[in-house]
């Protein structure tokens, strides 16, 4: 994931220093930025969207690999990213679709961008609000925002080996500065006078203090939305699992982070267990 791993790790759109080459030992064209999608990438896109698997009256719904809001298709197919698009337009799919009765999500993921996140746990209450029970499996990762869309199911089963957890966010920011002198080049940016905020995180500038308590300052936002959703539908959880830290299996249980250890089988038998006779 050498290309997605950057915007995992933060909100702010920063250039990776290989890109950072490129633009400047390269013609324009050739570091072209993609203005629009050529089809064949978008019909790619559709095959690699996630797709309900139907079982009787149930279905299971995957989620796997790492989140992104609008990734471009090169790391869809080559990085194991995931469209959050994608994945509402599923769990939307499975409520608007009247033979499936409940929804089995069958997680394998680390997380991902903030950016389109919560809606994909609020289309998992929203399938909850229509009637129709919702059972998460963590069959692999289920970490930070796969825990934030597994924690509004009615019940978490993890495998036994499973690791769950990374409750938290993390944002960086990379200064390229020193290594843009070293090259002879020195970007200058101009903004009016208000937009001291402006800016923030832009290749060839450093951070300033207004600017990192602004930051810091929507990490701390970001958390507390994040906990606030995974413990309105799972008061057990506390704050001292809720650090950053991951829990395998049983550890994970004990924390509060799940309900139930199984496998699949388990866990669709435990989503059966909700159905309306």
């Amino acid at each position: 994931m050498k290309n997605f791993s950057w915007r995992l790790q933060t909100d702010v759109p920063l250039m990776s220093v290989g890109h950072l080459n490129q633009i400047l030992h390269s013609t324009v064209s050739d570091a072209d930025i993609r203005m629009s999608e050529h089809p064949a990438f978008t019909a790619l896109r559709g095959t690699l969207a996630p797709k309900l698997q139907i079982v009787g009256d149930v279905a299971i719904a995957p989620i796997q690999g790492t989140l992104a809001h609008n990734p471009d298709a090169f790391e869809i197919l080559y990085s194991g990213v995931e469209d959050s698009r994608t994945v509402v337009a599923m769990l939307n799919e499975a409520n608007d679709n009247p033979k499936v009765k409940g929804v089995l999500l069958n997680l394998d993921t680390p997380g991902g961008m903030l950016l389109g996140g919560p809606e994909m746990a609020y289309a998992v209450s929203a399938l909850r609000a229509s009637g129709k029970p919702v059972v998460a499996f963590a069959s692999g990762l289920c970490c930070s925002l796969g825990y934030m869309i597994a924690s509004q199911a009615a019940e978490i089963i993890a495998s036994p080996s499973a690791i769950v957890g990374s409750i938290g966010v993390i944002s960086s920011v990379t200064d390229y500065t020193d290594y843009l002198a070293n090259l002879g080049i020195k970007i200058e940016y101009f903004t009016n006078d208000a937009a001291i905020f402006k800016g923030a995180g832009a290749v060839g500038s450093t951070l300033t203090d207004p600017q990192r308590a602004q930051i810091k300052a929507s990490v701390e936002s970001a958390f507390t939305m994040f906990k606030d959703m995974v413990q309105s539908n799972r008061p057990m959880v506390k704050a001292d699992a809720m650090q950053g830290q991951t829990f395998s299996g049983q550890a994970a249980k004990q924390a509060g982070l799940v309900d139930r250890i199984g496998d699949q089988n388990y866990a669709l038998a435990v989503l059966r267990s909700y159905l309306r006779p």
